[in-house]
């Protein structure tokens, strides 16, 4: 299954003339690639906010998406992959680290847009219950899930929906969480402090 993805990630990417490298690039943010460089783009409606150099060189260059998308007073945050990187184990403990990074992200994100984790208004989780990136039951991954999720986010809880998929696009992704938030304020400019 996981193949097929890249299959069809190297005939799109075929079709626009972007290049595929020896290894895919992950899009899941490791450390030092979350500084602040944001880029704005003007879009119907509204922009598309690229808050790092990864997110406008690879992301939406590359893979043709943007990281967060205001339109009107509303942002849409792309779904962020809470998944291993090089080392990192398929243990409770592991994933923790995972999901941090992920809402960090997420946070990031926000943050960038002008908003943060108190303007989100709805959270669509996806799940690879049985991948081989986690180790545990469903049960103890959605209870972990929630345990950092309530880390960033206190109540009142925004709307929310987790659903069990087969795979995720990123081969070593356990949960992909994507964000609907209201507008509070004006986007970041570049290199403003997190």
């Amino acid at each position: 299954m996981k193949s097929s993805w890249l299959a069809a990630l190297a005939a799109s990417m075929a079709m626009t003339g972007a290049s595929f490298a020896a290894e895919t690039p992950t899009t899941i943010i490791k450390p030092g690639e979350d500084t602040l460089e944001i880029t704005t783009l003007k879009a119907a409606g509204g922009e598309v906010i690229l808050p790092t150099a990864k997110d406008k060189t690879q992301n939406h260059d590359q893979y043709s998406y943007a990281a967060v998308r205001r339109l009107g007073k509303t942002l849409y945050l792309s779904g962020v992959i809470a998944g291993r990187l090089p080392g990192e184990g398929t243990d409770v403990e592991s994933l923790k680290t995972a999901l941090r990074r992920a809402f960090s992200t997420i946070q990031r994100n926000l943050k960038a847009a002008g908003s943060d984790m108190e303007d989100i208004a709805d959270i669509q989780t996806f799940a690879d219950f049985k991948g081989p990136n986690f180790k545990g039951d469903t049960a103890t991954l959605l209870a972990t899930y929630v345990e950092v999720k309530n880390e960033f986010i206190k109540p009142p809880y925004p709307a929310e929906t987790v659903v069990g998929v087969a795979n995720l696009a990123e081969p070593d992704g356990i949960m992909e969480i994507r964000v609907t938030a209201n507008v509070r304020g004006k986007p970041r400019k570049k290199g403003a402090p997190q």
